[in-house]
């Protein structure tokens, strides 16, 4: 479905929804099938849910981690492990970069 359609079933719903009819009376009225008025209702439903979803957090439990002489605290990177995927965050990192990644592998 393209963006055009998308808003005039966003439109004919909310027209439906508000109209205090049955849809199948509003779908006789407005000419339309109550067949396709249902499933654009349910899939724009499971959209609006895909959207929705929320993404589950893992704790971090951090552990004493043996570091030479010459290396820095920044320098040894975080692991956060999504699922069964680990990403490893060393400093400087770009947050958006971040957030992008893990929403992509909570959706896995």
């Amino acid at each position: 479905m393209n963006e055009e359609e998308r808003k005039l079933w966003i439109e004919r719903i909310e027209s439906y929804k508000s109209s205090g009819l049955t849809a199948v009376k509003w779908c006789e009225i407005n000419n339309v099938s109550i067949y396709k008025l249902r499933h654009r209702i349910t899939c724009l439903n499971k959209e609006k849910k895909q959207k929705t979803k929320k993404i589950q957090w893992a704790s971090v439990i951090t552990t004493e981690n043996k570091r030479t002489i010459e290396s820095k605290p920044q320098d040894i990177p975080l692991k956060v492990t999504v699922g069964h995927s680990t990403i490893e965050v060393s400093s400087g990192f770009d947050p958006e970069t971040f957030k992008s990644v893990v929403e992509i592998l909570s959706k896995c």
